[in-house]
């Protein structure tokens, strides 16, 4: 599944395919070589190229990551779990 754009209504399998491609553009490899349960610092994933990621996650979903998000979900999977979460919780507008 190709899947170039995600935003806040997309499934997590949308979301975890579109994190699938863009951890694999950074590592230069096929898509059907990442492993959504593999840690990215396996795969040689610098800090560099994770903090990419990162910022475009909360681009394309509209949240705002953990700077830590990387080292503390370290997997694809956890990622995807982790920003599912930060979209599910309510907005809070200020007083």
């Amino acid at each position: 599944m190709v899947v170039t754009t995600v935003h806040r209504d997309s499934s997590p399998d949308e979301i975890r395919a579109w994190l699938i491609e863009r951890v694999a553009y950074y590592l230069e490899l096929p898509a059907d070589n990442i492993d959504p349960d593999t840690e990215l610092a396996q795969y040689g994933l610098d800090s560099v190229y994770s903090m990419s990621i990162i910022a475009e996650i909360e681009d394309q979903l509209q949240v705002k990551i953990d700077e830590m998000a990387a080292w503390k979900y370290p997997t694809i999977n956890a990622l995807v779990d982790y920003a599912e979460n930060l979209i599910s919780e309510p907005v809070h507008s200020a007083p």
